[in-house]
């Protein structure tokens, strides 16, 4: 199945995704997703279709630390996501790029 993607690199019909067209956009940007990536990464889709918008960082550390561990921080997130959590994991959950990212 062929994956379409805006200018951004976000996927264009969010109804396309599975953890298989994650793991290809991750691959587009060298990351190898591990069960801690898909975790966050389905939180991410959660809130986004229990709010029809991708999380603030603070929201999805405080969403994480209540569904996942007490002790998830954004340094956390950082070494999972390096070159930005929130923006990778709305990317990789197939969802549009954040309003709050530049």
């Amino acid at each position: 199945m062929e994956i379409i993607l805006d200018k951004n690199g976000h996927l264009i019909d969010k109804e396309a995704w599975n953890l298989q067209v994650a793991n290809q956009l991750a691959q587009t940007d060298n990351l190898k997703l591990t069960k801690q990536h898909e975790q966050i990464i389905l939180a991410v889709r959660a809130i986004f279709e229990e709010t029809g918008d991708t999380p603030p960082m603070r929201l999805l550390i405080k969403v994480l630390r209540q569904q996942l561990d007490d002790s998830i921080d954004s340094r956390y997130l950082y070494r999972l996501f390096p070159d930005g959590p929130v923006r990778l994991c709305s990317k990789y959950a197939g969802l549009p790029k954040p309003k709050h990212c530049m």
